[in-house]
């Protein structure tokens, strides 16, 4: 083992056990105990001048630093980046997506490559752990190319409601707004189709209520229609079918359990009715515990709403 400085053995404990060939000469580290230390499988090469102490796990952030350290253009991006952040709806990759320069070839193995133009400084962070990361508004950009539209509109809720509003999405898109982008069509598709006044779905189960209504020959469903109140306050709810004045709320149980948020549901619920409005709400409990049968419940509620409109 080498005697390395005080100073480095911290920075390479915060960088999840990498350092750099560069990193270990500085430390007066001679190249052929740099061979020896690799022929011991005391240090494992990862990428050309960037090794990992073996006594460190090889986790996926591991992975991350090092890629990030062979190449100083380096950025993890896409599913890689979403699993950094946390973001919802998205899968976990084994391996880091790393996006660099297109003239640039300086990571070896264990990563996956994507090439690109884009490279600027506001979609860039650099982590104390030596891990540079997509932002998280380039970070739901590239991880278009990866999903379907029903999860990347979910991501995109999930998105503006955690990190970015509408119109930092919106100048992401014209940033890296060229023709045959991977996932540029998706962004389009997903952001031309909400307004941006519409707040973020609370959740994903709030954007397959709606499509599945919307399946089910609703077409004319808007989510989060406008509607004043007779003391001049304006709601948004979850659904809304305006021809019918029927709305549709979709509770989160841990959201919206307790009693003031209940109390405050049950008032507007009032309020909405005295403006012809019908409004009937289901739980995120039961859409997750029986979400076909639930949809056909709202399904036969607006029927008879329906119904009984004709009938009046």
């Amino acid at each position: 083992m080498f005697d390395l400085p005080r100073e480095l053995t911290s920075l390479v404990a915060s960088r999840h056990g990498i350092v750099t060939l560069d990193e270990l000469r500085m430390a007066g580290v001679r190249d052929h105990s740099i061979r020896r230390a690799v022929t011991a499988s005391t240090i494992e090469r990862l990428h050309a001048g960037v090794y990992r102490f073996t006594t460190a796990p090889l986790t996926f952030e591991t992975r991350c630093a090092a890629a990030c350290l062979a190449d100083a253009d380096a950025m993890i991006t896409g599913p890689a980046a979403a699993r950094l952040w946390g973001f919802r709806h998205v899968f976990r990759p084994d391996e880091p997506i790393v996006a660099v320069p297109h003239d640039r070839t300086p990571l070896q193995r264990g990563v996956v490559l994507r090439r690109t133009n884009v490279l600027e400084a506001c979609d860039r962070v650099r982590r104390p752990d030596g891990i540079c990361v997509a932002s998280p508004p380039r970070t739901w950009f590239d991880c278009a190319r990866d999903l379907d539209d029903v999860r990347f509109e979910k991501l995109t809720e999930w998105v503006l409601d955690q990190h970015a509003g509408v119109p930092v999405l919106w100048e992401t898109r014209r940033r890296l707004n060229q023709q045959g982008r991977p996932g540029l069509a998706r962004v389009n598709r997903v952001l031309s189709q909400r307004a941006t006044w519409q707040k973020p779905a609370g959740s994903g189960l709030e954007v397959d209520v709606l499509r599945a209504l919307v399946d089910r020959g609703f077409v004319g469903l808007i989510r989060q229609h406008p509607i004043r109140l007779p003391d001049g306050s304006i709601v948004h709810p979850d659904g809304a079918l305006p021809d019918i004045r029927w709305a549709g709320e979709i509770d989160h149980v841990t959201w919206h359990g307790g009693r003031f948020d209940a109390q405050r549901d049950k008032g507007r619920d009032r309020k909405l009715r005295r403006v012809g409005w019908q409004v009937d709400r289901v739980t995120d409990q039961e859409l997750r515990e029986s979400f076909a049968p639930t949809i056909d419940e709202l399904v036969d509620l607006i029927r008879v709403r329906r119904l009984a409109l004709r009938a009046a």
